[in-house]
């Protein structure tokens, strides 16, 4: 059965569609300064061809479909390797969103799925098309799609296609965090939410059939361009004393940014640390009690700290890693994964889903790299990524196979940045251009980002 898009519709219709001719470009609200991309689906312009013709992106289809539609990872990898940036979207037939929300989740996974096995990192967001003149009476069922997306990659990351009622009517419920527009069924009127306008079919680019679109944010969604991680860097210890510590540093350069300050010695022994936020962290004791620890101040020459919470008993995971979303806990191989439902008020009511991942998780070291993305060493050196798909469910790329034995912790606060701790108090940097393609030739070591200094027996990084 062939199902019809706004692109066949509009050429099939002519004005009928829009009261306008397919093609026809609505002029959009004057804007200081936007990008021009592409976006297609059987034709494959060349990327030096796409670069030439003036744009700087392309929106790419994620999809079921098997004939050829669909991105692929050599192709992202020609586009990325010519300059060009990557949007993502989920098409497979025009009216998925009357669907509801079983169906929206059933969509991202796959959809998630094929963008991050083409390497588009798991923090970038999707669109979702809702391709037909959507009428205020089908929104229920669209809402509950999106719902059902929200649910399994998250609201920030979830987008909609569509014309400017649907768009406006989903942005005004709250159900998408991003928004490409197009002029088609949009009576000439343009949302200034949107983050991306679609404002011309029919084009051709290196003799394929393309459609041009505009982007009106400076973050649109896109992916691709290895960018040289920014920020701070907060990373959280524990001395020898038992002292909580915190270090900041500068994401580009490794250089310490705030020195190690520390406070008084904790009323236990801490075992495993995980950093959940800027001012909290979670620390397990030798007798498996874990506590909660808000930080009242990080910023002077004394680091200032409530009480420790203790939040309950059982916890006898050797190491813990928190990736933004889940808290995973590793202990005698056994991997669990916990949803947490709040962090610098955490409860211990609110941390939910205790979650078997599998065993044999003999990780020497483990920090989180990304949401659902955890990485590892092993007392032989190798260095492991998985992606955590769930119970029973990962999927695993040895990076390394030797050499990281010498490090006692690693940490990364996320973007392909990764520190390996030494014994001696040594801190080494790494930096892995994409970190979620299971691949380690894209990682390069930075050298020593301190020689010495890092005396704490438990470090890790806020993810950020």
């Amino acid at each position: 059965m062939r199902h019809l898009s706004r692109r066949t519709l509009l050429r099939a219709t002519g004005t009928a569609a829009l009261g306008a001719a397919a093609g026809l470009t609505i002029g959009s609200p004057a804007a200081a300064a936007v990008r021009l991309g592409i976006d297609y689906s059987w034709g494959r312009p060349r990327p030096s061809a796409i670069v030439s013709a003036g744009y700087s992106f392309v929106c790419r289809y994620l999809s079921w479909n098997d004939t050829g539609k669909v991105l692929t990872r050599a192709e992202a990898d020609g586009l990325r390797a010519a300059g060009l940036e990557i949007v993502s979207n989920w098409e497979y037939q025009p009216n998925e969103a009357k669907r509801g929300y079983s169906e929206g989740a059933r969509n991202a996974e796959e959809a998630d799925r094929l963008a991050i096995a083409c390497g588009m990192p798991p923090t970038r967001p999707i669109y979702f098309s809702v391709d037909w003149d959507a009428s205020a009476s089908e929104q229920g069922a669209i809402n509950d799609y999106f719902d059902g997306v929200a649910s399994v990659i998250g609201p920030t990351r979830t987008g909609a296609y569509g014309g400017y009622y649907v768009i406006k009517r989903l942005l005004d419920a709250g159900k998408i965090d991003w928004a490409w527009q197009t002029y088609a069924w949009s009576d000439e009127k343009w949302d200034s939410r949107a983050h991306l306008r679609q404002v011309k079919n029919g084009i051709t680019v290196d003799g394929a059939d393309c459609d041009r679109n505009e982007a009106h944010a400076t973050d649109f969604g896109q992916w691709g361009q290895n960018q040289k991680p920014s920020g701070r860097v907060s990373i959280y210890g524990v001395l020898s004393d038992g002292s909580l510590s915190y270090t900041a540093m500068d994401a580009a350069t490794g250089k310490r940014t705030h020195g190690a300050i520390h406070g008084a010695p904790l009323p236990f022994t801490p075992k495993a640390l995980a950093t959940l936020d800027f001012n909290t962290v979670l620390i397990t004791d030798t007798t498996g009690k874990l506590y909660r620890i808000n930080v009242i101040s990080n910023g002077g020459e004394t680091l200032v700290h409530n009480p420790p919470v203790l939040l309950g008993t059982g916890w006898t995971h050797d190491l813990l890693a928190f990736d933004s979303t889940y808290l995973y806990g590793i202990a005698d191989g056994a991997l669990r994964r916990y949803t947490l439902n709040a962090t610098d008020t955490l409860t211990a009511g609110g941390i939910t889903n205790n979650t078997l991942i599998g065993d044999g998780f003999t990780l020497k070291t483990l920090t989180a790299t990304s949401q659902k993305w955890i990485l590892g060493t092993t007392a032989g050196g190798a260095l492991i990524s998985y992606r955590i798909n769930g119970a029973g469910s990962w999927d695993r790329y040895q990076l390394r196979d030797t050499t990281w034995q010498v490090f006692d912790h690693l940490l990364s606060p996320g973007a392909g940045v990764y520190y390996g701790h030494r014994p001696e108090g040594s801190l080494h940097g790494y930096f892995d251009a994409n970190p979620y393609d299971g691949r380690g030739d894209d990682l390069s070591g930075q050298g020593a980002i301190d020689t010495e200094g890092w005396t704490q027996t438990l470090l890790s990084a806020q993810p950020n």
